[in-house]
C-alpha cells in the first residue's frame, strides 16, 4: 500500500496500553490493552474490591445526575432571559415555506 498514511505507535502512560495513531488526523486506529497481571488474591479481597468499584460507580452516577440537573436549570434560566429580551413588536421571521 503506497498511499498508506503514516502511523505512530505509542504506549499509554496511564494504563500501559499500546496505541496505533494516525499521524495525519490523530485518531486512534488500534488499542491493544496491556495484559492483566496474574494475582493470587483471596475471594474476600476480590469481593471487597468489587464492592468498592460498585460504590465508586454509584457515586459517579449520582455526580452525573447532579450535573445534568444543574445543566437543565441553567438552560431554563437562559431561555427565560432570552424570552425577556424578545421584541414583541418585531415582525415574525420569514419561514422558508412562505417563499414558495
Amino acid at each position: 500500500m503506497a498511499d498508506e498514511t503514516p502511523r505512530i505507535t505509542a504506549a499509554c502512560p496511564d494504563c500501559g496500553a499500546r496505541l496505533t495513531i494516525d499521524q495525519k488526523t490523530g485518531a486512534v486506529l488500534w488499542h491493544e490493552s496491556k495484559p492483566a497481571p496474574k494475582e493470587n488474591r483471596s475471594i474476600k479481597e476480590m469481593m471487597a474490591d468489587l464492592a468498592q468499584k460498585q460504590k465508586d460507580a454509584q457515586e459517579r452516577v449520582e455526580r452525573e445526575n447532579e450535573v445534568l440537573k444543574d445543566q437543565s436549570r441553567i438552560l431554563d434560566e437562559r431561555v427565560k432571559e432570552a424570552l425577556k429580551r424578545v421584541d414583541k413588536n418585531a415582525p415574525p421571521p420569514t419561514r422558508p415555506i412562505d417563499l414558495d
